[in-house]
C-alpha cells in the first residue's frame, strides 16, 4: 500500500521534535531543484521518444530508450520520497519487450505509466511555485513580526507598515510579536505538514501504482504462486506411483514368484516350512494388491495415457455398485485439473459404495466454458454432509486449493448428488 510510514505528526506541540518537519520543508525546497533538473530530462526524452518514433529504426532504439529513462528518473523521485517523507510508492512497471521493435516502440510511447510521469514532472512546477512562497511565509514572516519590538521605531516616521496595520507604538508591536510567535510555534509547521501531504498525494497518485492495482498484482501473484504448488503436488504425486509402481511393486512381486518356487520345490517334505512360506507368500500378494490400489489413488497410469474416460471407466468397473460413467471434455484439460476430477470421483464412489447402500450410481463429466463440472449421483438413503474431518471435507479442500467450487445435496431417502466445478484454464 502506498502510505506515509512516519508523517510529520498532527499535533502542533510534537512538530518540534519531529525530524519530518525539517525533511518536509527540505523535501519542498528541493521541488525547485527537481523541477529543473529532473523535470527537464523528462521533457527531453519524452520529446525524443515522440519525435524519433517516425525515424524507423535509428527512432524505435531511442523511443523504447526515452520511456526507461523516464522511469529511471521517476525512481530517483520515488527514491527521494521515501528517504525525506518516509514514503513507500509502488513503482510503475514498464511496457515488457514483445521482441518486436516496432511493437516495443508503439508499447512505449502509448505507455500510460510514461504519460502519467512526465504529467507529474509538468504539475510540479507550479507546485514547486506555491511551495516556495508557503516556505517563505512560514519561516520568514514570523520571525519578522517577532523582532518588531527591538526595531519598528527605526522605520520613518518611527512606525512599520504591515499592509493595512501600522505599528507605531510597543504596544503594538508587542501584540504583532506575540501573534507571529504564536504562527512560528503552530501554524507554520502545520503550513508545512500539509503541503508535504499534498506534495505527497501528487507523488503517490502520478508516480505509483494505485491501491487497487497492487492489490491485484499480488492477488494475481498469489493465485500464480498457489497453481505452481497445486501443479508441484501433483507432480510429486506421479513421481511417487511411478517410484511404487516401477520400485517396491515389482521388487514384492519378484519375492512372490520366489516364493511360489520355494513352495513347489519343497513339495510336501516339510509342512510346517511349507506353511511359513504359503503365509509369507500370501502375505506379498496382499503387500502387492495394497501397492496396486495405493497407486492408483495417487495417479494411474491410463490417467496419463488415456486420458479420464479410460481411467474412470476403469475405476467404475472396479466399483462393487454399479457405475454409468459419461466424459465429454474436449479438449482435454491439464495433468493437474485431471487428477483432482480423478480424485473427486474416486472418492465419491468409495463412499457410495460404504455409505449409501445404493443400488446404481452415475458419474458425468463434461467441460462447460473453462470449467471441467464432474457429477457423482447415486440412489442411495442420502443423508451425506460435508462436516469438518469427513471425506467430503477432504474434497472440499483440495478442490479449493484451484478455485473449485463443490456442492452436495443429499436428502434422506432420495440418494445424493456431488457436483464439482474445477477452472481449466
Amino acid at each position: 500500500m502506498t502510505e506515509i510510514a512516519s508523517p510529520v505528526p498532527r499535533a502542533p506541540w510534537r512538530l518540534w521534535r519531529s525530524p519530518y518537519l525539517w525533511l518536509a520543508t527540505i523535501h519542498l525546497l528541493g521541488d525547485a531543484f527537481v523541477v529543473l533538473t529532473s523535470g527537464l530530462l523528462v521533457l527531453g526524452a519524452v520529446t525524443v521518444a515522440v519525435l524519433a518514433r517516425p525515424l524507423a529504426y535509428v527512432g524505435i532504439p531511442l523511443t523504447v530508450g526515452a520511456n526507461r529513462l523516464v522511469y529511471a528518473v521517476a525512481g530517483w523521485e520515488r527514491t527521494r520520497a521515501r528517504i525525506t517523507r518516509g514514503q513507500e510508492v509502488p513503482p510503475l512497471v514498464p511496457p515488457a519487450p514483445t521482441g518486436s521493435r516496432i511493437a516495443d516502440a508503439r508499447a512505449a510511447l502509448t505507455d500510460r505509466g510514461l504519460w502519467r510521469q512526465f504529467l507529474y514532472y509538468v504539475l510540479l512546477l507550479p507546485m514547486a511555485i506555491i511551495w516556495l512562497g508557503a516556505i517563505f511565509f512560514a519561516w520568514s514572516v514570523p520571525p519578522v513580526l517577532i523582532g518588531l519590538p527591538a526595531y519598528y521605531w527605526q522605520f520613518a516616521a518611527s512606525q512599520a507598515q504591515l499592509g493595512p496595520f501600522v505599528i507605531d507604538t510597543m504596544t503594538k508591536a508587542s501584540v504583532a510579536a506575540v501573534i507571529g510567535g504564536i504562527f512560528l510555534l503552530v501554524v507554520s509547521p502545520l503550513l508545512m505538514r500539509q503541503a508535504s501531504a499534498l506534495d505527497g498525494q501528487l507523488a503517490r497518485t502520478l508516480l505509483g501504482r494505485s491501491e487497487t492495482g497492487a492489490l491485484a498484482e499480488r492477488v494475481t501473484q498469489l493465485v500464480t504462486s498457489r497453481q505452481q504448488v497445486v501443479d508441484s503436488v501433483e507432480a510429486e504425486r506421479r513421481r511417487m506411483e511411478r517410484d511404487l509402481h516401477d520400485g517396491a511393486q515389482q521388487r514384492l512381486v519378484s519375492l512372490a514368484m520366489t516364493l511360489g518356487r520355494a513352495k513347489n520345490r519343497l513339495g510336501g517334505k516339510d509342512p510346517a516350512v511349507r506353511s511359513l512360506i504359503e503365509e509369507a507368500h500370501s502375505e506379498a500378494m496382499q503387500a502387492i494388491a495394497e501397492i496396486r490400489d495405493l497407486t492408483r489413488g495417487l495417479h494411474p497410469p491410463v490417467l496419463s495415457d488415456r486420458g479420464l474416460d479410460a481411467a474412470i471407466s476403469a475405476v467404475a468397473a472396479r466399483s462393487p455398485v454399479p457405475v454409468r460413467v459419461t466424459v465429454d471434455v474436449d479438449p482435454r484439460p491439464s495433468l493437474t485439473v485431471e487428477s483432482i476430477a480423478y480424485f473427486v470421483v474416486t472418492e465419491a464412489l468409495t463412499n457410495v459404495a460404504k455409505h449409501a447402500a445404493a443400488a446404481q450410481a452415475w458419474v458425468t463429466i463434461t467441460r462447460v466454458g473453462r470449467f471441467l463440472k464432474i457429477e457423482v449421483r447415486d440412489d442411495g438413503q442420502g443423508g451425506a454432509n460435508a462436516a469438518a474431518g469427513g471425506g467430503i471435507r477432504g474434497l472440499a479442500d483440495r478442490i479449493s486449493g484451484v478455485d473449485g467450487i463443490l456442492t452436495l445435496a443429499s436428502p434422506r431417502g432420495l440418494g445424493t448428488l456431488l457436483i464439482a466445478e474445477v477452472p481449466c484454464d
